[in-house]
């Protein structure tokens, strides 16, 4: 425990305490609601009174409008402070420019910083077609997607074609104007593309996949 820990209240120690038992048991921080959930709080505001209170005495910290943002602060701290990546509801023509707006961002969810290498200009997306199954990708996972990587041929990429999400491998074509699209199974009757039918969004470099 930090050293301000014995000025807190029997209440402001409570909620310190389930904050580090549920990043213990979850490896996130707790949201306000659940917070109030476990210690029987129903008012939001109060419990964030006593958030609020935490921060100022210097044992936890938090993002502003970020959810699950709470670490705590301690000397000999086990915990790792989390990266933040924008999870995104779709992709299309008419959000491609703007992919983070408040109207297509989800949540920003926290990943462990040694997860990428860098987190910069990374999204989060629901894996949206099942062309690369025989490659272990599936609907049902969580695909993370860098926007600032260098693409190389062999590489999977998320591209936007007639307006739909794809995944696919990705290799240099035949001239500069053309490029190569393979999936597992040819679905769309062809693999080479011009370079202005499609627009290569970023470079899948991890996933999260469901047992």
């Amino acid at each position: 425990m930090p050293s301000e820990f014995d000025s807190l209240t029997s209440k402001q120690k409570k909620i310190y305490s389930v904050i580090e038992t549920f990043i213990r048991e979850n490896g996130i921080p707790p949201t306000v609601r659940e917070i109030g959930e476990m210690v029987g709080e129903k008012t939001p505001g109060a419990v964030q009174g006593i958030l609020n209170r935490l921060q100022q005495k210097g044992v936890i910290k938090r993002e502003i409008g970020m959810a699950r943002s709470i670490k705590l602060v301690s000397g000999n701290s086990q915990y790792t402070d989390p990266a933040y990546i924008p999870e995104v509801k779709k992709i299309s023509k008419r959000n491609i420019s703007d992919l983070y707006s408040i109207y297509n961002v989800v949540k920003y969810q926290p990943v462990p910083p040694d997860f990428l290498e860098d987190a910069t200009d990374c999204f989060i997306l629901n894996c949206p077609d099942n062309s690369l199954i025989d490659s272990g990708i599936k609907y049902e996972d969580v695909l993370v997607i860098s926007r600032e990587s260098n693409i190389c041929d062999g590489d999977i990429v998320l591209i936007l074609f007639e307006n739909s999400a794809l995944l696919r491998k990705y290799y240099k074509g035949e001239n500069e104007e053309t490029i190569t699209l393979k999936a597992d199974s040819n679905l769309l009757g062809r693999e080479t593309f011009n370079k202005d039918e499609v627009i290569v969004v970023g470079r899948l470099v991890g996933k999260y996949t469901k047992y």
